[in-house]
Parts: structure tokens; C-alpha cells; sequence
């Protein structure tokens, strides 16, 4: 009778010393036990596993070529988990860029133009992003930077929109528009082709201030304005239109530039101070310009309101003076609340332009005159 023949399982061929490290550091990989997610160097695991380094590079080449492993250069070899098939897409970014632009004096520090202001802008727009589900990057710059920090900015993050706050600088403005990026400007406004903004009313709260010193009875006002005239035209139209509509003559001697400091509060009281007939009312750029002309004035012997009128233009809170101010919290929300509407809905047929109102708030650095 034939033998029936035996029923043997295949041996299995041992695993090359290749096929072992790479089993290994497979299951490493999965249970995470690469702090960081980074490996040793190949002499480091040459050594821990008794192999040779070439043994180490072949493996962990095979690992890079199924995607568990990536090396970057001069830093060294990451763990990297593979994407799988069925892994939801990238989700549209909801990153939101906000740059700040500051404005240096000639002696370089910087001018008190918006300290205040960018500070309760800016938590504004933060609050609001963080309602709608979105973050902000937020970058400082000085106003000469801005277009080296965006694009910067730009290549660094997946930016979905971007506020420029206090900035007005045309050419960078359309430059970033070409790119299809959603623009607010904030405090700002040039009424350029698809770029919103959001700013207080300058023009409505300078003349606002003018009629009022005008209804005390003041006939002489001056206004003592920010060098950078460009950036705020609207409060120097103001401020004549109030002139006009109270029945006041303009007189160009009476616009004194300055810069928004310590020295530009010098500059305006020297100015003043060689006017014929002199000013009885002071009106300034902003709140802080008015703080730092009233110790000027003080300090050189003038009494305020008794000897001169001082209104400030908004800004920072100074106890006691007379102002027009704005919400500039809220204009923060607002703006960002323009630029989710514009990422989020269908393209607008035309840019949205809004003016936050300024309010008169009357204190103790105005008073009635009687004749001026």
C-alpha cells in the first residue's frame, strides 16, 4: 500500500536584520514611544539595537517610502502618520491678519497717535473673531514696514481676510486686493475699488466741536492738527465747516500742524502764543494732543478755560477735558464683523463704508466768552 503523504505548515523564512528593525520601529511609531514624535539619530539606534548604521538607514528608508517617517534637514528624522483615504479634507482656514501701523516723531519715539485707540480697537476685533469661530494674527508695525510685514504674514499663515488698522497707504493696499484677499481698513478710509473700512465720523465730530465752542461764544478757534494731514482729512474739513456754518471767517494761521508729542505740545503753544488777536478756544487732533497743550499751557502761566478754551478730539480718556469721543470698541467689532461677511457670503456688488457717530462731552477746560 502507498505511504499517504505527510501534512507539513511552510516554514517560515527568518527575518532579515532589515525586516526586524523595521518591524520595530513600526511598532514603535504606533504605541508613540518617540518623545516629540522624533527618532534617534541612526548612530544613536545603531548602537540601542546592536546593528549597523547601514542596517538603521535602510529601515527607516522604507518606513519613509510607506509615509511613517519623514526626515527634514538638519533637524532629523519625525514620525509621521499617513493620511487615510477616507480623512475628512482641509477645512477653509478662518486665520484673520490684523496689522497695526505706529507713526515715529523725528526724534524717534513714537507719536501718541492711536495708543489708546488700537488698544480698545484691537480687543474689539478679537472679541468679535472669537464669537464668529475665528482667529486673529495680530502684527505691528511701523507705518514705512507695513507692506514687509504683510507679506511675510502672508506666506506664513492661510490668511482668509485682513484688517489694516490706522494705514492708508494706496499702492500696498491694491497689491494685497489683487490677491483676492476680503480688506477692511480700520480707522481709515480711501473708498478704493472692493476694500471696505470702518472709522469714526472725523468730519461730524470736529465740526460738532467747533459749533459748540462757537455756541459759548468763541469767534477765534484754532485747531491744532496732526502733521500727517493725509491720514485724516475729514477732521481739518470738519473743523472749517464748522467755521463757515457758525458764521466764522477761516484764517490759515489758525491750523497749526504738529507732531503728536511732547514737543509738537511746545511747537502748538508757541504757535499760539504769537497769534494777534490770540485764540480764546483750542481745538485738537485728539485727546491726548489736548492734555499735553493744556500742562504747556499751564505751564507757561495760562489758565484753561479762564484764559483759553481746550477741546480734544477723542482718543484717550483725560479727566476733566472737553471732547467729542466715539465707540472705538465697537468700530473693532464692526470691522470684523464686515470682513466675515464678505469671506462668508457671496461677493458684494460694492465695499461697505461705516462711520461710528462721536458724541460731545462736555467738561471742565471749556467755558463761555463774552466778547472774543
Amino acid at each position: 500500500m502507498p505511504r499517504e503523504p505527510s501534512n507539513f505548515d511552510r516554514l517560515d523564512r527568518p527575518l532579515s536584520l532589515t525586516a526586524r528593525v523595521e518591524k520595530l520601529l513600526r511598532q514603535s511609531i504606533t504605541e508613540g514611544k518617540f518623545p516629540g514624535g522624533k527618532l534617534p539619530t541612526e548612530v544613536e539606534l545603531a548602537e540601542q539595537l546592536g546593528v549597523s548604521r547601514e542596517t538603521v538607514r535602510l529601515a527607516a528608508e522604507n518606513l519613509q517610502r510607506e509615509g511613517l517617517l519623514v526626515k527634514v534637514r538638519r533637524k532629523g528624522t519625525f514620525t509621521q502618520m499617513p493620511r487615510m483615504p477616507d480623512e475628512l479634507p482641509m477645512t477653509p482656514s478662518r486665520l484673520i491678519g490684523y496689522l497695526q501701523a505706529g507713526y515715529k516723531a523725528a526724534q524717534g519715539q513714537e507719536e501718541a497717535v492711536s495708543r489708546v485707540v488700537s488698544g480698545l480697537m484691537l480687543q474689539g476685533a478679537v472679541e468679535e473673531a472669537s464669537e464668529a469661530g475665528c482667529r486673529i494674527v495680530v502684527q505691528h508695525a511701523a507705518h514705512t514696514q507695513v507692506g514687509k510685514v504683510f507679506q511675510q504674514l502672508h506666506q506664513e499663515s492661510r490668511l482668509r481676510g485682513v484688517i489694516f488698522a490706522s494705514y492708508g497707504e494706496e499702492k500696498l493696499l491694491k497689491r494685497v486686493a489683487s490677491l483676492g484677499l476680503p480688506i477692511v481698513l480700520l480707522d481709515h478710509d480711501l473708498h478704493l475699488s472692493g476694500i471696505h473700512s470702518v472709522r469714526d465720523d472725523s468730519f461730524q465730530g470736529a465740526h460738532d466741536a467747533v459749533l459748540f465752542l462757537a455756541g459759548l461764544g468763541h469767534r477765534r478757534i484754532a485747531y491744532v492738527n496732526w502733521r500727517q494731514v493725509d491720514l485724516n482729512p475729514w477732521r481739518l474739513r470738519g473743523y472749517r465747516d464748522g467755521l463757515r456754518d457758525a458764521g466764522i471767517r477761516r484764517q490759515v494761521k489758525w491750523e497749526i500742524s504738529v507732531e503728536l508729542t511732547q514737543a509738537g505740545g511746545k511747537q502748538a503753544f508757541e504757535a499760539f502764543s504769537t497769534l494777534t488777536p490770540r485764540p480764546t478756544a483750542l481745538y485738537c487732533f485728539n485727546n491726548t494732543l489736548a492734555k499735553i497743550l493744556i500742562e504747556e499751557l499751564t505751564a507757561q502761566g495760562f489758565r484753561v478755560p479762564d484764559d483759553v478754551s481746550v477741546v480734544g478730539g477723542g482718543g484717550e480718556y483725560v479727566p476733566g477735558l472737553t471732547c467729542h469721543q466715539t465707540d472705538w470698541y465697537d468700530l473693532g467689532r464692526s470691522s470684523v464683523r464686515v470682513l466675515m461677511r464678505t469671506i462668508d457670503g457671496p461677493a458684494p456688488t460694492s465695499p461697505e463704508h461705516h462711520l461710528g457717530p462721536h458724541v460731545i462731552r462736555e467738561g471742565e477746560t471749556t467755558s463761555a466768552v463774552e466778547h472774543s
